[in-house]
């Protein structure tokens, strides 16, 4: 046999890596959500609130916590999550809750990276050079709460899906499906 038509079998985690990694990914999946959701109150807080003070403190909040966590937690969220993919029957790209997961995960991130970070650098560099007792201009325009919306609905979009793991399997995993069946028939 040539090697080109030899299968190897594919990289599998031993039960206890596959905890482990399983843990990380729904903590840090948590923490990610979790963040999100303390940045949510944070940008209420500082769009409807009467206290310039106030409004410094959460807007100065979002930047520390977003700043400091958001980037570690996502990152790492989405490297469990593709060692999970890859390391267990589910595979990366072989079944569609798993693929829409990854896209969604992907879009989080570039979101994350290029837009969420750099807009509360702004924000926290626009309250820390308003003085005391004045408001930072915000416009009070519902901007603030389209991330929280979109990134939200998505992190619980890729929770429902990994809870149902709807869609069967992508083209692809129905070949690779194929192929090991035919391996296992007799010549």
């Amino acid at each position: 046999m040539s090697t080109s038509t030899v299968r190897r079998p594919p990289m599998t985690l031993t039960p206890r890596w596959r905890k482990l990694v399983l843990v990380v990914h729904v903590v840090t999946s948590v923490g990610w959500l979790g963040i999100t959701l303390v940045n949510a109150v944070l940008t209420v807080t500082s769009v409807f609130t009467d206290d310039p003070r106030r409004q410094h403190a959460a807007i100065l909040m979002m930047d520390q916590i977003g700043g400091y966590l958001l980037l570690p937690v996502s990152l790492l969220a989405a490297v469990s999550g593709i060692v999970l993919s890859v390391g267990t029957k589910w595979g990366l790209i072989r079944y569609k809750w798993v693929a829409i997961k990854l896209l969604l995960t992907l879009i989080a991130l570039g979101l994350t990276v290029f837009s969420l970070l750099p807009g509360l650098r702004d924000l926290a560099a626009a309250a820390e050079s308003t003085m005391d007792g004045v408001f930072v201009e915000l416009g009070r325009r519902p901007d603030g709460f389209y991330p929280i919306v979109v990134s939200t609905t998505m992190y619980l979009t890729m929770t429902v899906l990994s809870v149902y793991k709807p869609g069967g399997k992508t083209p692809y995993g129905r070949r690779v499906t194929a192929a090991r069946v035919r391996e296992r028939q007799p010549a």
